[in-house]
């Protein structure tokens, strides 16, 4: 990747009568390579490239004093004094990453005093020291802000949240190229396993941020950078031991970069464990492999990586006593009756161990044990991505993206949970549920489970295993102009298409005994006798169906960069498509004055015709597509305030388009009849210290949200029937969401250093009226305004004392700390007697985790690393996630909440070679 480098002229004292050869070379502070292709600017106007090698020479250079700073994930600034012939200079960053190819889609913060935006940089030494092979998102718990929990605890399951905002609003992206989901912006991080390998930094941007490109987050954007090529070849190897019975092997190669321009990254990793939860083991492999070539003025890439794994799940909240009744009790709970509590907060329902010679995806050897976990999430998401950066010349240059991601897998579980037979201890006995699919007692006899209805001969079950599959294919292209106007004035301007299919079914993986399962909800097939592998539903939005999405989007940014102001204009437009088509519904024969439905079983006559399921022209049930315009506007300003600091704001206002979700109703695919744009307003003000020993920021944030869709749509009985429900879009649920963040480094002498972090935020719903729904005829009340967002503590903090005895050794010690955490909740239930009440509000909790390792250097770049963390070091319980719901309850107590708990103590170990 590309590094990126700026020098500001410093005391200009200059003797022009003498010049000066001035040798630079820009090596990484922590392998000590070279780093190639580095942009380097001496004071203000003289600027250069760095060689292969890594080395840029100036000459007739005037004496004279002057600032150079290099940069890339990390920058280094030097002051420097010429007054000799020659002068050499070394300059160490903190990544040999080249950002040189990405440089333009990833919108990558390169110097935060002059980029208006709040912003996180965690870079690749922060990620090897801490992360310990947890999800991406648990290391951001420092970060301010930012709120992640492992949720039931398995492999992969994590989520976050950003100044309150679920990650469904905040915009992931991978070297630039975005990752939520198409159809309800989520993101899974268990298809992500593996990527800490290749991963050289993480930018955390809060609030608009300083994405160029058509991708309207709401709470902020977290760029995750790979790895490119180092200036030398390199090889790793690292093989880790954590709680869990983890254990996990990753290699990697760089070939560095090549005299004829080309270059070569490959990784693989795999782990397997038991996972801290019962019952929630996990196989996953990672594989990556780029290649790149520099071609004059081009730099091409060709990169592909995946993550195949399976996991085992906990799925479902639990009142406080089903964890701990004595808690619960300390916390107000009434507990009457409880056929089941004190299960401990790592017991999980969804498992039980089975008969060793019974084998299946759902199966693991964990424990000395054969077990089959009922909830299992399979997946392996493939990407590709061609880029090519083209150098038209010094002023101009073009970015070419073209990427395809191909997703398949699902998750599992029981047609009928509540009915299968569960042992004393509360797990499930398969044994008895594979019996029972075999055999029934009819008056005292024990017969096999024919139903003579449909063979005389197979066994009927009435328990399966099913999977929800959710595959998708997804392409997308992504390309930028990049035009230096003059010294001060740049603009960029391009285009960003995505086309996307997802494909959703339920399918039957395992009968359990038995050879055949009833089903008749696919209206296009005659057999209701389903095997492994066939197609069936239970309710609606579980029919086999295609999700359709193509978004067009167009963006545009001047910026002005002075010798203290800078700033910059963003606009951006973009034009969703949105299509469904259902699979299992009567398929549809347009006959031009009418359009009939027609399913395996119909006879329809219409004028003197007569129509079946095996006429010409039958199509199945689709939607058409429906086209929502959307765009922002973004305008920010940054002054330099002296030497050490600056201060900044930024605003903006979006007009978001929905996400598929709220646009086609899954459940009958058609299209929901209010279908509107969210609009966010934003303003933020922040100022930026930074010194040789002293760094932080502050900053104040005001976000209004207005017209916040609920998931999905609001579900409320039919007002034709009110046996049925129907799912609508409500509009006018707004929220404000305002804050002050603190993030901070202070050197306090050369071997100890304390970082630290605070966020206080105050968010609240801003909503208080009566929406209606003209296609229904129905009115919704709801009286919101002035209660607490829930999902994610409003209170957050962090701190960390980092000491280096010795070159190489280090030990960190972190505490984290959470407070002022309102369960989640629907705010449309806010009416009648609960109208304007806070949810539940869990107690407050602290962390300590400690980290420790060493770097040994054997001989000739040869090294061994040594890795340790030990999260939650005290083993700390308390509850990390919260869901007030009439599943629970039907106050707004502890009573009517559901939680999960998080881990305790965790420990993981690594040891590593590289040469």
């Amino acid at each position: 990747m590309r590094l990126l480098g700026f020098i500001l002229l410093f005391l200009p004292a200059v003797f022009f009568a003498q010049t000066s050869e001035v040798n630079i070379s820009v090596i990484d502070s922590k392998t000590k390579e070279t780093v190639p292709f580095a942009n380097v600017q001496l004071g203000r106007q003289i600027k250069g490239v760095a060689d292969e090698d890594g080395k840029v020479k100036f000459e007739n250079v005037p004496y004279g004093k002057y600032r150079v700073v290099a940069e890339m994930l990390d920058s280094v600034v030097m002051e420097i004094e010429i007054k000799e012939p020659v002068k050499n200079l070394t300059l160490e960053i903190g990544s040999s990453i080249e950002l040189e190819e990405v440089k333009v889609t990833t919108s990558f913060i390169k110097d935060e005093r002059k980029t208006p935006v709040s912003v996180t940089k965690i870079d690749a030494k922060k990620i090897e020291e801490e992360l310990g092979s947890r999800d991406i998102p648990m290391l951001l718990n420092a970060t301010p802000g930012v709120y992640a929990t492992q949720q039931g605890g398995g492999e992969g399951d994590s989520r976050m949240s950003v100044r309150g905002f679920s990650q469904r609003n905040v915009g992931v992206m991978i070297d630039g190229v975005p990752v939520n989901d198409m159809e309800n912006g989520a993101v899974y991080w268990s298809n992500w396993f593996g990527l800490d390998v290749i991963t050289g930094g993480i930018q955390v941007q809060r609030g608009l941020g300083a994405t160029k490109i058509s991708m309207p987050s709401v709470g902020g954007t977290i760029n995750i950078l790979t790895t490119g090529l180092s200036s030398k070849r390199k090889f790793t190897f690292k093989q880790e031991y954590g709680s869990g019975n983890l254990w996990r092997t990753s290699i990697g190669y760089n070939s560095g970069l090549l005299k004829n321009g080309w270059g070569v990254t490959l990784a693989a990793s795999f782990k397997k464990t038991d996972g801290w939860v019962n019952g929630t083991p996990s196989v996953g492999g990672f594989y990556y492999a780029k290649v790149q070539k520099r071609m004059k003025n081009h730099l091409v890439s060709l990169s592909v990586f995946g993550a195949p794994q399976k996991h085992a799940q906990r799925s479902y909240n639990q009142k406080v006593q089903y964890w701990d009744s004595t808690e619960a009790k300390d916390l107000g709970a009434t507990i009457t009756s409880a056929p089941a509590y004190d299960k401990g907060i790592r017991f999980n329902e969804h498992w039980g161990v089975v008969s060793d010679d019974y084998k299946t995806m759902n199966t693991f050897r964990s424990r000395g044990q054969n077990i089959m976990a009922e909830r299992l999430n399979y997946y392996n998401k493939t990407q590709v991505t061609l880029k090519d950066f083209w150098t038209i010349n010094k002023k101009l240059s073009l970015s070419n993206i073209v990427y395809a991601s191909i997703g398949k897998g699902g998750g599992t579980k029981l047609y009928n949970y509540s009915s299968a037979a569960k042992d004393e201890n509360g797990q499930l006995d398969w044994d008895a549920v594979i019996r029972n699919n075999q055999e029934v007692s009819f008056f005292g006899q024990v017969q096999p489970t024919i139903d003579l209805n449909y063979s005389p001969t197979l066994l009927k079950s009435s328990n399966v295993l099913t999977s929800s599959v959710n595959n998708h294919y997804w392409v997308g292209y992504l390309g930028q102009l990049n035009y230096e106007i003059n010294r001060n004035w740049t603009f960029s301007g391009g285009l960003d298409y995505r086309y996307y299919v997802g494909e959703h079914y339920r399918v039957i993986t395992d009968l359990l005994g038995g050879d055949y399962f009833v089903n008749n909800t696919n209206m296009n097939t005659s057999s209701p006798m389903k095997k492994v592998g066939d197609k069936i539903a239970e309710y609606g939005y579980e029919n086999q169906r295609l999700g359709f999405v193509q978004w067009a989007g167009a963006f545009g940014q001047i910026e002005f960069s002075g010798t203290r102001w800078s700033a910059f204009v963003n606009l951006t437009g973009n034009y969703n498509g949105y299509s469904g088509v259902d699979m299992f519904q009567k398929r549809q024969l347009d006959l031009g004055d009418t359009v009939l439905k027609i399913g395996v079983k119909d006879t329809i006559n219409y004028n003197g015709q007569t129509y079946t399921s095996s006429s010409e022209g039958l199509k199945y049930n689709n939607t058409g597509y429906r086209w929502v315009p959307g765009g922002t506007i973004k305008v920010g300003a940054n002054y330099i305030l002296g030497e050490r600091s600056n201060i900044y704001m930024n605003l903006g206002y979006l007009s978001r388009t929905p996400m598929y979700s709220n646009v086609v109703d899954n459940t009958y695919n058609n299209f929901f009849e209010e279908i509107q744009n969210e609009i966010i307003q934003a303003v933020e003000v922040g100022y930026n210290y930074k010194s040789k020993k002293l760094g932080f920021s502050v900053n104040a944030y005001f976000t209004n949200w207005k017209n916040k869709p609920f998931p999905y749509g609001l579900q409320v009985p039919n007002p034709n029937d009110p046996q049925q429900t129907i799912r609508v879009n409500v509009q006018g649920m707004d929220a404000i969401h305002m804050g002050v963040e603190v993030d901070g480094e202070w050197k306090i002498v050369k071997k100890l250093s304390l970082e630290g972090s605070l966020s206080l935020g105050d968010w609240k719903w801003n909503s208080s009226k009566t929406v209606v729904i003209p296609a229904y005829e129905l009115q919704i009340s709801f009286d919101a305004k002035g209660v607490h967002v829930g999902d994610a503590p409003q209170t957050m903090a962090a701190l960390a004392l980092r000491y280096e005895p010795i070159k190489r050794l280090y030990f960190k010690v972190q505490y984290q700390y959470f407070d002022r955490f309102y369960s989640d909740f629907n705010p449309f239930i806010l009416n009648g007697a609960n109208a304007g009440r806070d949810s539940w509000k869990a107690p407050g909790y602290g962390l300590l985790n400690f980290y420790a390792g060493y770097r040994y250097v054997i001989k000739n770049n040869y090294a061994l690393l040594f890795n340790g963390s030990i999260v939650n070091t005290l083993g700390t319980q308390y509850i990390s996630d919260a869901l007030l719901s009439n599943t629970y309850g039907t106050g707004f107590d502890i009573n009517s909440v559901g939680v999960m708990y998080g881990p305790g103590l965790r420990f993981n170990i690594s040891i590593g070679l590289q040469f």
